[in-house]
């Protein structure tokens, strides 16, 4: 199986046309489709993407987008709740512009996904409105895809690979021999790539890529706070509720009761400012 992220190019010039869009709801373990016009789906779930021989990972917080009559499979982890919309391009005038098959938006997550609930919500009653929204969201995708396609063209390809083990081996426990071998240089020269292009070390990238991967986890799913850490490479539960609090400001329980991170990410050694207190959300609990 490859796990290489397939980038589709779609013309953007017209408003798309909407063939449907909603709210699915399945406890299925796996669907199966194969759809005449483009598919789109916002997941605040796990699951996995499978096309042909490519498996790729949806994590909390990701869209996915598949061309027509292309054969997919999604492999969900329990019950399962998305937004999706099915629609067709019109015409072929345009500059073709790429969206990626796969993309987890993090922070940005919440507002394009509340911008495509809208158009699902209006569908019904104003589908001029909803086709506009939706136009508007997939030259977001678009925009996003070229971004990240532009940095990863400038970026050392032995950086780039050693961050592609990253996240592919966030669960394991990694040193920097692990990051520098596949990459194919020596780890002093993969520190200065990192400290040059990212201006981070290894180290603090690495623990960035966890916390921003257990923020996901802790404020847009429902996975046990136990099951968050393993998957994050930091099993050990005191250890995780130091590095969340470090991070945050606040205990992963706190961090699922807001719903958002209160602060920026701290990747410093010392500890970020206190957090501010909301309502009802008590601060002294630990995981």
């Amino acid at each position: 199986m490859s796990n290489a992220m397939p980038v589709w190019d779609l013309r953007l010039s017209s408003a798309p046309e909407v063939l449907c869009m909603g709210r699915a709801v399945t406890e299925r373990s796996s669907d199966q489709y194969a759809v005449h016009g483009y598919s789109v789906h916002f997941y605040k779930s796990e699951a996995t993407l499978v096309l042909g021989d490519t498996e790729l990972e949806v994590t909390p917080g990701s869209v996915c987008l598949v061309p027509p009559d292309v054969a997919h499979e999604y492999r969900h982890r329990g019950r399962v709740e998305h937004l999706f919309a099915h629609f067709a391009l019109r015409g072929e005038a345009g500059e073709p512009m790429p969206i990626a098959a796969v993309q987890d938006l993090a922070s940005d997550f919440t507002g394009l996904c509340e911008r495509f609930e809208h158009a699902v919500h209006v569908h019904a009653s104003r589908p001029a409105q909803a086709e506009a929204r939706l136009w508007d969201v997939l030259w977001e995708l678009s925009e996003r895809t070229t971004r990240k396609e532009q940095r990863q063209s400038r970026r050392h390809v032995a950086l780039d690979r050693a961050c592609r083990v990253i996240q592919a081996r966030l669960s394991d426990p990694l040193s920097l021999s692990d990051l520098a071998t596949p990459a194919g240089v020596s780890p002093a020269h993969l520190t200065r790539l990192f400290r040059a292009e990212l201006g981070l070390t290894a180290t603090d990238y690495l623990r960035r890529c966890r916390l921003e991967r257990a923020l996901h986890l802790l404020t847009r799913s429902e996975v046990p706070i136990k099951e968050v850490a393993c998957e994050v490479g930091i099993p050990d539960l005191h250890a995780f509720n130091k590095a969340i609090r470090r991070g945050y400001g606040v205990s992963p329980r706190e961090l699922r009761a807001r719903g958002s991170a209160p602060i920026p990410l701290n990747l410093r050694t010392e500890p970020p400012p206190a957090a501010p207190v909301h309502q009802g959300v008590v601060t002294s609990q630990t995981a």
